[in-house]
This record gives structure tokens, C-alpha cells and sequence, in this order.
């Protein structure tokens, strides 16, 4: 219904044939009575679109100056007013894609929006450019950008000085061809593309009247410029690798939490570990692999050390072979050469094969091994030998401030050295290490007797872990059980003493040489899975079954990939970093790099557990039945994967508390509930974690042996060697009673491993 008041409106007069906006805009028009709307516009490469004023506010709204005010209302009516322009110069025609440019930016200008007008024309061009580009017509742009650049007067002048601090420490004169160069050779860009990144950012730096630049500053320009164009693949190929200069000056001045007390040396390794591990996540891993590692669903092990291998248990009669202990020595030749000669060779040793291995390298049945080079020292020659070398061993690991070396110690000789020809003897003499065990046995008492000493102070050793070889022959007889008292002793006076059980046939035949020359248990690579974090997102145990063979796959993608880049630095032939393990192992025809084992770690199993059937007492026994089956089927898992993939895959325990806590940090953050149930946190220090591994929480209200038990059931599903934590109260405890619980769980468990925990309580 028309009302009286529509024939006063207050507007201006003016014929029919125009528009409201005329007034503000002083356009030629033609005077027609009736133009009919644009319902057509013709895009560049010919196809037709329906005509939409909602692209136009669009296409305004992106070409806005930064820190406009411009707001949508206000776009969407400049759209109007283009499009009752263009009705009236086209009268109905199809508009093509300039004309509608054209007409937007007229249309800005006429309504006082300057600053969005030359934004415009600025985004248009640019507009343009890029499709030039995508055309290949690269000359024709440089050409332009060349005379803009001259027009503007921003162009280099031919007598000022413009240089650029190179990482080499010199300063060179400007050159864009540079650019251009490093561009083909960094990211296999044509020389047409990289020209035009080049002249862009030589255009940059010119107008922000830098003289001097640095390389890292170049590199950051050429960068954004790569982005800018849309070559983000480009750009990651010439990332580089580092830390902040904020960063770097904490380090170096010992800022940081790994940097307190730190020496020179300390902070070199730090900032060359976060180079390395950077470029491992960046270059070695795939994208899939290293983002389950930053999602905390996985942890690649020893990152800052991708180019070498894990770890290995070593022998002493290697030492032979590379050099160290020679032969032709005759103190050495005939068993009777000083504990400081002895120790020095077995040292240097040590040292050469430490730079090949994240971890440290261990020695297996050490006083078997090292037997033939003191086989005729008196009892104060082996105790000083016994002394020196574990005094040396706490040196390197304070040095190293990683993970103490292991040596394990044998009361009988280990079963693959029967009938094994023992080195440093003199030939054809017909000794062979069961000869030698008489002083191997020596040798055991006299590193218990050193370790439980302590050191000059009296104080604990933190280095190295004796591992006590517990077999039949420690059980069975009276010095067998003289033994295993010391050991007990020994454990109860100090740390860093535990128990194994050993392995009857645990060995590949494959890994043994026919003579001691050997490694054994080469391990390549580990990855830990985090398992709590698997069991929240199944939700239930068939979700879970899924989730762990997902977490398979990316684990043997991670060995698959890791065995990929070390091979590459194991050229016998070569100078690659690992060139001289490589041809030292050749030489000593040792099969262990052809055989060695890529480890798969489990954390959190417990944890993992009680997400899904909860935490009462009266669900332990289905936990443990569920902490059983989820081994057994990942077990199964990786051998099906690894066996594709032609790696030897195997299922172990974590033993790191670093990787259980930052599981634990992680998921606190995504899923904050599980702090209130599931994540553990220690009383006295107040840091949040998951139980190691596949370890039972400690407030199990389990006696010792029970925990042996319980966990030793677990342990027949690995592959490796696995220790249950088992704390002893001192005041109750003693050799003698420590001694009978290791022969019950040896005989009535399947535990591998024993770590006496003590307790000052």
C-alpha cells in the first residue's frame, strides 16, 4: 500500500534515468530512460559467470590498506554503485573482468575513498603480475619492474656502497645474480622465477635504504617472497637451521635449564644438538612421522644425534682389531701387562666407538673379556686394574652427562665364548676363555669389591652400571653363592648395581662370530610408543587394537626412514661420518651391521591399562590380563610390519623417565582429566609422569615378590631386557636376605631384570 509521504522523499531532483548516486558521482552517462542490470561477466579466459556484487565487496575488502577501516556495509555498497555503472554503460551487455576493475576503482575514487582506490589498483596489479608469471612471461616483468623501479627513483645508484656480511665473516659487495644462484641451486627454481624473486627483493631492500645487510636477513626477505608468490614448498628447501639469536645468547651465557653450570664445550654440544635435531625432524623424518613425534604420539629417540647409531654391547677383544691393544706388545701378548697399560688400551677403545652411538657403549661379560690381559696379575694388580677402570668409566660419564655405560659381569662363562679362542694370549698356547675362568671370577669379586668402596671420598660411584649375570652356577654352589652375597652387599651399599637373568639361547646365531671380535645386540634406532595417549583415543579395546597398528606403521616408517640416512653415512668406501665404524667393522668381518635391531619401545602400558577398565584394586587382575595382551599384539604387529619392510623390528620396555615425563606433559595439556586419575605425580618433586615402560605404578600394594612376578609376566613378551624397580628398605634388609629373593624370582618367575631401589626409611 503507497503512502502519501513516498512523493516527498528528500532527494534531489533529477530525471528518471539516474541513479542516487549520480550526484557523487560526476560520470559521463548516457541518458537513457532504462538500463538493464549486468547478469553477465566474461572472465580473462573466456568462460562465462553470472554477474555477483558479493565478489566485488570481496575482491574490495582483500585490497584494503592494512589498518583500514573500510567495513563490510560500506564494500558492499560500493559493489551496488559499480554495478548500477556498469548497467548504465553497458546497458544489459556482458561485462568483461577488466571493465569491472575499471569500474570499481572510478567508483572508490568518486566516492572519497582514495586510500581503498590506490589499494586497489595496487592489488589489481599485482593481480596481474601473477598471472604474467603463470604465463611464463618473465622477461616482460622484469622489464617493467626494472622501469618502475628507475621511474621511482629508487634504484641503486652506480656509487653507493651497498654490502652484505656473509656467515663466512667477510663483507662482499651487493650482487642480486647471487640470489638468482642460490635460488636453482637450493630449490631447482628457473632462472626466470628465481630473477623475478631476486628484483623483488633487491626493490625491497632499496626502498627501506639499507646499507649494510647480513645473510640471514637476505635469506628471510627471499623467503617471504617465495611465500608471497605462493612457493611454500620452495621455501621449506632452503630453510635454515638454527637457533634465535634471543635463544643463542641464553645458551651461551648459561640461561637455560640445560645450560646451568655449563662449560664452553657444554654450550657448543647444546647449540649443535638443536642444529642436528632440527634438521632430523626437517630432512631425515617424513612429515607424518614428525608430526606424530610433536603430537606426543610418538618420541623418536636421541634426535640431536640422528646421524648416529643407538647403542651396542661391545667386547674388549675388539680393541685388537682397531689398533688398541696390539699384539705385538709383548706385556699385552703374554697376559701380564700393567692395569694402566691394560686400561688405557681398553679406554681408547671405548672412546673411538663412543662417537659412533647416541648412547653409551656397553660391555658384556666384561671380566671374561678382560681376563686374558690380566691373567697373570697378582690380587693387587687386579685390584688396581678393578679400581682404575671404573674410576675411568664415572670420568667419561661425567663428562658425557648422558646415560652411564653398562658392563655386566659373569660368574660363569657366558655360553656363545665356549671353545672362543681368547686374544692377547700368546698363540698356540691353546687357552681359551673356559681356561681363563678362574681369573674372569677374580675379576668379578675385585669390580664388586672396587664399586662397593666407593671413590676417593667414599662417595657413590654414578658410573658405570654393573649389571650381575645371574645363572645356575651362582645358586648351586659355594662359590657360586660367595658370589652372589657380594653382589648383594654390593647392591645394598650402593646404587646403580641390578640383577639380569641370563638369556639361555637369547642370541641370534647370526650376531655371533666364531670369535670375539663381535658385537652384540647392535641396535640402530628406537622409537617409544605413547600408549595412554593410544587408549584415549580408541576409547574402547577394539579402538585400541586400531590405534596401535597405526602407531606401528608410523614407528617402522621412522626405522625405515632412519636406516635410509644411516646407510648413507656407513660407506665403507667413503668419508661420511660413520666411514671409519664402517670399514673398522669390515675389517674385523663383524656381521653386526647387517644384523642389527631396530627397537620399538612401549611407556605408559599401565597407565594405558586403566584409562580403559579404570583404577580399582578390583580390576587388576583384568588390567594385567590387558597389559599381557596388548604385548603380545604388538609383538605380532611388528613383525607382520618390519618383516615388509626387511628390518628386524623388536617389542622392549622404555626405560627413560625423560620420555614417560614428557608423554605425561603433553597429554596433561590436551586432555586435562588425566592429571586428576591417571598421570602420576612424585610427592617430593612434584613432576608429572607416566610409569616407565611396562612397569607397575609403585603405590601397588604388592610385596617384592609379587612385583617380580606380576611384571615378569610382561617381560616374557619382550625382546629385550627389561628391570623391575623394586625398593628395599635398608634397616630390614640384608645380603643374606636379598640373596634369597633373587634365587626365588630366578627360579620362580619370568622376570629378566632385578634394580634394587634402596630406601633410607
Amino acid at each position: 500500500m503507497n503512502s502519501d509521504r513516498q512523493d516527498n522523499l528528500p532527494f534531489f531532483d533529477m530525471p528518471d534515468g539516474e541513479g542516487i548516486f549520480d550526484r557523487q558521482m560526476h560520470m559521463p552517462l548516457f541518458g537513457t530512460r532504462w538500463a538493464a542490470p549486468v547478469e553477465v561477466i566474461v572472465k580473462r579466459d573466456g568462460r562465462r559467470e553470472a554477474f555477483d556484487k558479493r565478489k566485488i565487496a570481496a575482491s574490495i575488502l582483500r585490497a584494503a590498506p592494512e589498518g583500514a577501516t573500510l567495513e563490510a556495509d560500506t564494500a558492499s555498497s560500493i559493489a551496488s554503485a559499480v554495478s548500477i555503472y556498469l548497467s548504465k554503460r553497458l546497458n544489459g551487455d556482458p561485462a568483461s573482468a577488466d571493465q569491472v576493475s575499471d569500474a570499481v576503482e572510478r567508483v572508490l575514487i568518486q566516492m572519497n575513498q582514495v586510500d581503498a582506490g590506490l589499494a586497489y589498483a595496487r592489488y589489481r596489479d599485482r593481480r596481474a603480475r601473477i598471472r604474467r608469471l603463470r604465463k611464463g612471461d618473465m622477461q616482460a616483468l622484469l622489464s617493467e619492474l626494472e622501469e618502475a623501479r628507475q621511474e621511482r627513483g629508487a634504484g641503486l645508484a652506480k656509487d653507493m656502497e651497498l654490502n652484505v656480511q656473509t656467515s663466512q665473516d667477510r663483507l662482499v659487495k651487493w650482487n642480486r645474480s647471487r640470489i638468482v644462484e642460490a635460488l636453482q641451486l637450493e630449490t631447482r627454481l628457473d632462472a626466470g622465477m628465481a630473477s623475478v624473486i631476486a628484483a623483488e627483493v633487491e626493490t625491497q631492500i632499496e626502498q627501506a635504504g639499507i646499507t649494510v645487510l647480513t645473510a640471514s636477513l637476505v635469506r628471510e626477505l627471499v623467503g617471504a617472497k617465495l611465500i608471497e608468490h605462493g612457493l611454500v614448498e620452495e621455501n621449506d628447501l632452503r630453510r635454515r637451521l638454527g637457533v634465535p639469536l634471543y635463544d643463542a645468547s641464553r645458551i651461551i651465557r648459561g640461561c637455560t635449564a640445560e645450560a646451568l653450570c655449563a662449560t664452553p664445550k657444554d654450550t657448543d654440544n647444546i647449540l649443535a644438538r638443536a642444529v642436528k635435531k632440527e634438521y632430523a625432524l626437517a630432512e631425515v623424518f617424513s612429515t607424518p612421522v614428525t608430526q606424530a613425534h610433536l603430537l606426543g604420539r610418538i618420541h623418536i629417540n636421541e634426535l640431536e644425534f640422528v646421524d648416529r647409531l643407538y647403542s651396542c654391547e661391545q667386547h674388549v677383544a675388539t680393541a685388537s682389531v682397531f689398533g688398541q691393544v696390539r699384539e705385538d706388545i709383548p706385556e699385552i701378548k703374554h697376559g701380564n701387562g700393567s692395569p694402566a697399560a691394560v686400561v688405557a688400551a681398553i679406554m681408547k677403545h671405548h672412546d673411538f666407538l663412543q662417537t659412533f652411538f647416541s648412547r653409551s657403549v656397553d660391555w658384556h661379560g666384561f671380566n671374561f673379556l678382560a681376563a686374558p690381559f690380566v691373567a697373570r696379575a697378582g690380587d693387587p694388580e687386579l685390584r688396581l686394574f678393578a679400581r682404575t677402570i671404573i674410576r675411568e668409566f664415572a670420568y667419561r660419564a661425567f663428562l658425557r652427562k648422558r646415560s652411564p655405560m653398562r658392563i655386566s659381569i659373569c660368574w660363569n662363562l657366558p655360553a656363545h665364548m665356549a671353545g672362543m679362542a681368547a686374544p692377547g694370549l700368546e698363540s698356540g698356547t691353546g687357552d681359551s676363555y673356559h681356561t681363563l675362568e678362574p681369573v674372569a671370577r677374580r675379576l668379578f669379586s675385585a669390580l664388586l669389591e672396587a664399586f662397593g668402596a666407593g671413590d676417593a671420598s667414599g662417595y657413590d660411584f654414578t658410573a658405570p652400571v654393573v649389571e650381575v649375570v645371574l645363572d645356575d652356577g651362582l645358586f648351586q654352589t659355594l662359590e657360586g653363592n660367595a658370589g652372589l652375597l657380594l653382589a648383594a652387599r654390593t647392591a645394598l651399599q650402593r646404587p646403580n648395581i641390578c640383577f639380569r637373568r641370563k638369556e639361555r639361547g637369547a642370541v641370534p646365531e647370526a650376531v655371533l662370530s666364531k670369535t670375539a671380535w663381535g658385537n652384540l645386540n647392535l641396535i640402530w634406532h628406537r622409537v617409544t610408543l605413547n600408549l595412554p595417549r593410544a587408549a584415549v583415543v580408541a576409547e574402547d579395546e577394539q579402538g585400541l587394537w586400531e590405534e596401535l597398528d597405526r602407531l606401528c606403521d608410523i614407528a617402522v616408517n621412522a626405522h625405515e626412514e632412519k636406516r635410509e640416512f644411516l646407510e648413507a653415512l656407513l660407506d665403507p668406501d667413503g668419508c661420511a661420518p660413520l666411514s671409519p665404524l664402517a670399514r673398522a667393522l669390515q675389517h674385523a668381518q663383524d656381521p653386526g651391521l647387517n644384523t642389527g635391531t631396530f627397537m620399538v619401545t612401549v611407556d605408559g602400558l599401565s597407565e594405558c591399562a586403566e584409562i580403559l577398565l579404570g583404577t580399582g584394586q578390583a580390576a587388576f587382575g583384568a588390567r594385567t590380563r590387558l597389559m599381557e595382551n596388548i604385548l603380545a599384539h604388538l609383538s605380532g604387529s611388528l613383525k607382520q610390519k618390519s618383516g615388509r619392510a626387511g628390518i628386524l623390528c623388536l617389542l622392549a620396555a622404555n626405560a627413560d623417565p625423560e620420555i614417560s615425563r614428557r608423554f605425561a606433559a603433553v597429554d596433561a595439556g590436551l586432555y586435562p582429566r588425566l592429571m586428576d586419575s591417571i598421570i602420576k605425580t612424585d610427592k617430593q618433586t612434584q613432576v608429572s609422569s607416566y610409569t616407565p615402560g611396562t612397569a607397575l605404578p609403585g603405590d601397588h600394594a604388592l610385596n617384592p615378590y609379587e612385583r617380580a612376578r606380576v611384571e615378569g609376566a610382561m617381560h616374557a613378551l619382550l625382546k629385550d631386557c627389561p628391570f623391575t624397580c623394586m625398593p628395599i628398605p635398608l634397616s630390614e634388609a640384608s645380603e643374606t636376605t636379598v640373596a634369597d629373593l633373587l634365587k626365588k624370582v630366578f627360579y620362580q618367575t619370568t622376570c629378566k631384570g632385578l634394580w634394587l631401589k634402596r630406601n633410607h626409611s
